[in-house]
C-alpha cells in the first residue's frame, strides 16, 4: 500500500514555458522526497502543457490538473483548486516562475514538527534578477525569525502597519486542517495571498525561520514589476490595498474576533483612504495621530533598507 505524501505542493501555470521546467527541476532537487506537485494548467495556450505532462509522466510524484471549461481562472482560484485534490497534511506553493532552494521543505518540515502549533511556517525569500539587471537580495527578518509568534501579532505588525515583509508565497508551507478551519485564497487583485495570510494571522500561531527558502523571480510581468508602473506599492498607498483592508474590516466583523489593539491598527491602517477621517473623540484623534506618525516612520526606514538592499 503506497503510503500518502507529507507535503502537497501547488504550482498553477498560465503559458509559462519559458520557465516551468526549471520550477519543476527545484522541488525534485529537494533534499527531501516525501512530496507530491500538482500542476494546476489555467489555460494555457503555449507547450507548458505539454512540458507538464511530460515530467508527469516519468515521475509519479507529479500529477497534472486540468481544470474543466467554465471553472474561474486566476491564481487563486487555480491554487484552491490544488488544495482541494492534494493528498497532503502540509502545503506549499510555488508559481511557474520562481524556484525553491534545494533545502526549503527539510527546513520547513523541521520547523512544523518543531513547533505542532503553528498553522503556518514561512522564512525570508530572495528576489532573485536573473537577468543581472539589479543584485539579487534577500528580505529581512526584522527579529521575527527563530519563533513562533501568536495571533493577531502578525496580522497587524506585517499586513496592517507594514512594519515587515509579507511572506512570499513560496516561502510557506500551511496546514491543510488550518486551510479546512478558515478557507482558501480569496479572489483579489495583487492581494489573494495576503488575504489567505489575514485569516491565518488572526487566529492562528505562526513560526518564522531564519532560513531562506526560495527564489521570487523578478522579471516585466511579476509584481514588483507593477509596481514601478505605478500599479502597486508593497510599502504604501493605492487602491487595490484600500479594497483589501474594507476586506479586512468585513472579515473581522463577520468573525467576531476583534481585540482593541487589531481595530486601531486597522483604523490606522485605513486613515490614509478616508476623507474626511471617520475618528471620533479628541482622545481618539490624538491616538490616531501618533500611530499614523510611527507608522510612517517605520515605512520610511523600510524603504530606505530595501533601496539601500539592492
Amino acid at each position: 500500500m503506497t503510503s500518502l505524501p507529507r507535503v502537497t505542493i501547488v504550482t498553477p501555470f498560465l503559458n509559462a514555458e519559458a520557465t516551468l521546467g526549471e520550477a519543476i527541476a527545484s522541488v525534485q532537487a529537494q533534499t527531501v522526497a516525501d512530496w507530491e506537485l500538482l500542476l494546476v494548467d489555467d489555460g494555457s495556450t503555449d507547450d507548458s502543457v505539454r512540458i507538464a505532462n511530460d515530467v508527469a509522466a516519468a515521475d509519479p510524484r507529479i500529477k497534472v490538473l486540468n481544470r474543466p471549461p467554465g471553472s474561474k481562472r486566476g491564481a487563486a482560484a487555480a491554487r484552491n483548486a490544488g488544495i482541494e485534490a492534494g493528498s497532503g497534511d502540509l502545503l506549499a506553493f510555488l508559481d511557474a516562475d520562481d524556484l525553491y532552494e534545494p533545502h526549503m521543505l527539510r527546513t520547513v518540515l523541521a520547523a512544523a514538527d518543531a513547533n505542532p502549533e503553528a498553522a503556518m511556517i514561512f522564512g525570508p525569500t530572495t528576489w532573485w534578477y536573473p537577468d543581472g539587471e539589479r543584485p539579487d537580495w534577500v528580505e529581512p527578518t526584522d527579529g521575527l525569525a527563530g519563533r513562533l509568534h501568536q495571533p493577531p501579532r502578525l496580522l497587524r505588525r506585517l499586513l496592517l502597519i507594514q512594519n515587515g515583509h509579507v511572506p512570499c508565497t513560496c516561502s510557506v508551507l500551511l496546514r491543510k486542517s488550518a486551510i479546512s478551519t478558515v478557507g482558501g485564497f480569496e479572489r483579489f487583485d495583487l492581494y489573494e495571498d495576503q488575504a489567505l495570510w489575514a485569516k491565518l494571522f488572526l487566529r492562528f500561531p505562526v513560526f518564522v525561520t531564519p532560513v531562506t527558502l526560495a527564489r521570487y523571480r523578478q522579471h516585466s510581468g511579476s509584481t514588483s514589476a507593477a509596481a514601478e508602473r505605478g500599479v502597486y506599492d508593497r510599502m504604501g498607498k493605492y487602491p487595490a490595498r484600500a479594497a483589501f483592508l474594507d476586506w479586512v474590516a468585513q472579515h473581522l466583523q463577520e468573525s467576531g474576533l476583534r481585540g482593541f489593539h487589531v481595530r486601531w491598527t486597522l483604523r490606522l491602517a485605513r486613515a490614509p483612504y478616508v476623507a474626511p477621517p471617520t475618528i471620533g473623540s479628541r482622545a481618539d484623534r490624538l491616538i490616531l495621530k501618533i500611530m499614523m506618525w510611527t507608522a510612517k516612520q517605520r515605512r520610511r526606514i523600510r524603504r530606505k533598507l530595501v533601496r539601500a538592499s539592492v
